[in-house]
């Protein structure tokens, strides 16, 4: 039995079988629907798929179908899956990056390519940045939230899995189809492109073969305003309650560049015989330059008004002889930063059928790389007195005599170098045995490999040691132009000037041509913890062993299963004798068994409607930083030094997962859904921070050292209830039947208990998610707009709760139209944050203790789509 979804401006899907898919989706079919074809286009298309592969999956499934246009101007994989319910996206630089699922943190989600795991390319964590991948090039991604017995472990929010083309999924033998698009940005009027190109077809006397290659591109060259003070403290009297140490603001100036490819060749020799190779390459490229205002006005003794909201700082300004000032310190920034991320993997595998019995298999390898490297200049200066102004939240600190470049000192110079390779070998095998009707027995086994190389370099040069040897941003012509800040959308008029600044082209060439001199130097003690204690070398071996089965009676079926997995874990990080230069290696070698059972019973009472019932236990492994035996030394900033060790003997989270959900698929194109779910996590990891006085490591004496070092607590709980609602109006007359609406919320909560004894939320939790979308297509017309909010989320803890960091609400408006020109043709154009929406992040739980507010404007594009 076979039903098949023709889409005409969209990717095909063909629901076939019983058997699980990569994501755990069970794709049936009744019979009534055989040899049924329903051609449906655009918008609708993409969302009948979305729906049919969520009624059908055997656990709790969404899913957002790909087209060359898309309903929504995302520009990457993070952004598309934030509309689907319960899903949270982090973002960096007004881009999506990380994904958080039911407010699970994102580096315990799993994340797969075709049903196996993709790795990452950053180097330290298992979050995969999803703003590496090009949505172009996939047919859809699933997020599961149940997992089923064939799933990895991994993943204790859920598993994202994105599922590339074949030429099986297009409904003409021949198909190609590409977009091409240019925009304007807001703040820096620049041009962004972007551009895509797949080609598809099926060839042999019986269109036997299939052929898929794709590629995409896109550049946009853009900047955000930034206003990034840190570190408020109680102070009694303060209208706020606290003042921070600093004020910090800058114009970033990046340059992003993604490149992406895939390929899929299938071979069908018959109807029981599969063969396939598919191979998928991204490359994210991002250079940029960083120049930071920065100005301590808190940190010595300071007078604040009685309204709580105005003070002053007294002090001494520097003399352009070089000689050092008191009281406030002004430094300038200056970092230039070139950042590649690679991810590369090829699969072969296929599938044979011998009666009842059905064998899937699949060998793939992946690798991973990023390379991180940026130097970075600092001058200080002592500006004298400075006056400060709470009122506005974005607020002011300004000395009454900004320091001149000749009064800006030399104080540092670092140069970074980050790189990180992954390398993962993996290989599958399913046995499913088809019962009759929808039931099955499945078993399978599979081994995952994986080698990651963490290599960081971070030199240190410091001043020179006398007058002579020192040098000012007035010498040498090394000083740049002025540059105003405008972070605050609702104050434009109000801008920081950022004055004087280095000048990026000019400390570059003195740099080179003076580095081996008197003015720069090198620092080899701090050089040398820097090469060493945050390299690590690690290999993970995961072998996996599963049973399940699929039974129904009547309307109910119930799917139990059992997966056993074995970790392996051999771990080299590096550390320094104390009192020597002399590098030692510390390995450790452990592994761990976890049995992972799971249950689902769906209730089917009609055709209409389904229930799902469904317990799973799932992981969540540590990361690979908090994994090393080394450690990582940080004194950048003097006064503050802080060591950070990883902890081998951390356990993974080990969750047991529960959840309910009702879903009501009351006309084509409509559903409505409600669930609930509840999570129990034991062994979360979370950091802890003691603060040591007159301690020696490595030699070297400190006053006060800030030692990390990440621990397991007892467990922490997360419950929630998400809800969706879509329809097609479809039923209402004349131009009102192109309108739909979509609708999604969730509402969560969770307690975590720190060592420290004290309780908080999971880190990436929001406790309200909620998107809308507005669609219309009718005739030569699609067009939609979209309002999401994330709301806010722990970031980070501190010692105490006034240190934690939070991640304040994003609200996001976008919006997307197109018109049909010819057949296959069709113009279109697109905004995106049409409200200007910064982000924020935020301190102690004030909301007004502002840390980071980035803006980056609005960005408008038009382009045209092809398709024949």
């Amino acid at each position: 039995m076979r039903r098949r979804i023709f889409a005409t401006t969209a990717i095909a899907v063909a629901i076939v079988g019983t058997a699980a898919g990569p994501a755990g989706a069970q794709d049936a079919a009744t019979p009534d629907q055989a040899d049924e074809d329903i051609v449906v286009t655009g918008q609708r298309a993409q969302q009948e798929r979305a729906i049919d592969l969520k009624r059908h999956a055997i656990g709790i499934l969404d899913v957002a179908a790909a087209d060359e246009i898309g309903r929504l101007p995302d520009r990457n994989v993070a952004e598309v899956v934030e509309h689907l319910p319960g899903v949270g996206v982090t973002y960096d630089q007004g881009e999506g990056r990380y994904v958080a699922i039911r407010g699970v943190p994102s580096a315990l989600n799993n994340y797969t390519l075709n049903g196996i795991e993709i790795g990452n390319p950053d180097g330290t964590t298992r979050s995969l940045p999803l703003d590496i991948v090009s949505g172009q090039l996939l047919n859809r991604v699933e997020v599961a939230k149940v997992k089923t017995a064939d799933m990895d472990g991994q993943g204790v929010g859920g598993a994202i899995n994105l599922v590339t083309q074949t030429a099986f999924d297009f409904k003409d033998r021949f198909s190609i189809a590409g977009s091409a698009k240019a925009g304007y940005q807001q703040l820096n009027k620049k041009v962004p492109v972007q551009g895509d190109l797949s080609v598809a077809t099926r060839f042999g006397a019986d269109e036997q073969f299939g052929l898929v290659l794709g590629a995409s591109y896109s550049n946009r060259d853009f900047v955000s305003e930034g206003f990034y003070p840190d570190n408020w403290k109680p102070v009694a009297g303060a209208a706020r309650g606290g003042v921070p140490d600093n004020i910090k603001y800058t114009e970033y100036q990046l340059d992003r560049r993604r490149l992406g490819a895939s390929g899929s060749f299938d071979w069908h020799p018959s109807d029981t015989q599969t063969f396939f190779i598919r191979g998928v390459y991204s490359k994210f490229i991002e250079d940029e330059v960083r120049g930071r205002y920065r100005l301590d006005f808190t940190l010595t003794p300071y007078t604040l008004n009685p309204d709580g909201l105005t003070g002053s700082t007294p002090g001494v300004a520097s003399a352009a002889t070089g000689a050092a000032g008191s009281g406030p310190e002004r430094r300038e920034d200056l970092r230039l930063d070139y950042k590649a991320k690679v991810v590369l993997t090829g699969m072969i595998g296929g599938s044979t059928e011998l009666g009842a019995l059905k064998l899937d298999y699949v060998g793939s390898r992946s690798r991973n790389e990023v390379l991180d490297q940026f130097p970075i200049w600092q001058f200080r200066c002592n500006t004298g007195k400075v006056n400060f102004d709470f009122t506005n939240e974005i607020y002011s600190a300004t000395p009454e005599k900004e320091c001149a470049p000749s009064q800006m000192q030399f104080r540092q110079y670092t140069y970074s170098h980050q790189k990180g390779v992954e390398t993962i070998w993996q290989g599958k095998f399913d046995a499913t045995y088809d019962l009759g009707g929808e039931d099955f027995i499945k078993a399978g086994v599979k081994y995952r490999g994986t080698n990651r190389d963490f290599d960081a370099n971070n030199d240190v040069y410091d001043r020179g040691g006398s007058l002579s040897t020192r040098f000012t941003l007035g010498q040498f012509n090394l000083a740049g132009g002025n540059v105003y800040v405008y972070p605050d959308s609702s104050n434009l008029d109000h801008g920081y000037l950022n004055s004087p600044t280095i000048d990026p082209a000019a400390i570059q060439a003195f740099t080179n041509a003076n580095l081996s001199g008197p003015y720069f130097v090198y620092n080899s003690a701090t050089s040398l913890a820097n090469a060493t204690l945050s390299d690590f070398s690690l290999s993970e071996d995961v072998s996996a062993a599963y049973a399940m089965a699929n039974w129904t009676r009547g309307a109910v079926t119930v799917t139990p299963g059992l997966r056993f997995e074995h970790t392996r874990l051999d771990i080299t990080g590096f550390q320094l004798r104390t009192g020597t230069t002399v590098v030692t290696p510390i390995s450790q070698t452990r592994s761990y068994d976890d049995f992972l059972p799971s249950l689902v019973v769906r209730i089917r009472p009609s055709d209409d409607t389904v229930f799902r019932l469904a317990y799973s236990r799932s992981l969540g492994r540590p990361e690979y930083a908090n994994l090393s035996p080394g450690g990582s030394l940080d004194t950048t900033v003097a006064a503050n030094p802080t060591l950070s060790l990883g902890n081998p003997d951390l356990k993974p989270y080990r969750a047991d997962n529960f959840d309910a959900t009702g879903e009501w698929y009351f006309a084509r194109g409509g559903m409505l859904s409600i669930g609930v779910f509840a999570k129990v996590i034991r062994n979360p990891i979370f950091g802890e921070t003691r603060t040591l006085i007159n301690t020696s490591y490595n030699g070297v004496l400190y006053p006060v050292l800030k030692v990390s070092q990440p621990l397991n607590a007892d467990k922490g709980d997360i419950i929630g209830i998400e809800a969706q609602f879509q329809q097609q109006f479809t039923f209402l007359p004349g131009i009102l039947s192109g309108f739909g609406i979509q609708l999604n919320a969730t509402l969560s909560d969770s307690t975590l208990r720190l060592p420290t004894g004290r309780t908080s939320t999971f880190p990436s939790q929001s406790k309200y998610l909620y998107g809308a979308e507005l669609f219309y297509q009718r005739g030569p017309v699609e067009a939609s707009i979209a309002y999401h909010n994330t709301g806010y989320a722990l970031l980070s803890t501190g010692d105490v709760s006034s240190q934690d960091q939070y991640n304040d609400d994003l609200r996001r408006l976008d919006a997307k139209a197109s018109f049909a020109v010819f057949d296959g043709i069709r113009l279109f154009a697109e905004a995106q944050n049409l409200t200007d929406e910064p982000t924020r992040q935020y301190q102690g739980g004030h909301k007004d203790w502002i840390i980071q507010n980035e803006r980056y404007g609005r960005t408008f594009y038009a382009g045209i789509s092809a398709k024949f």
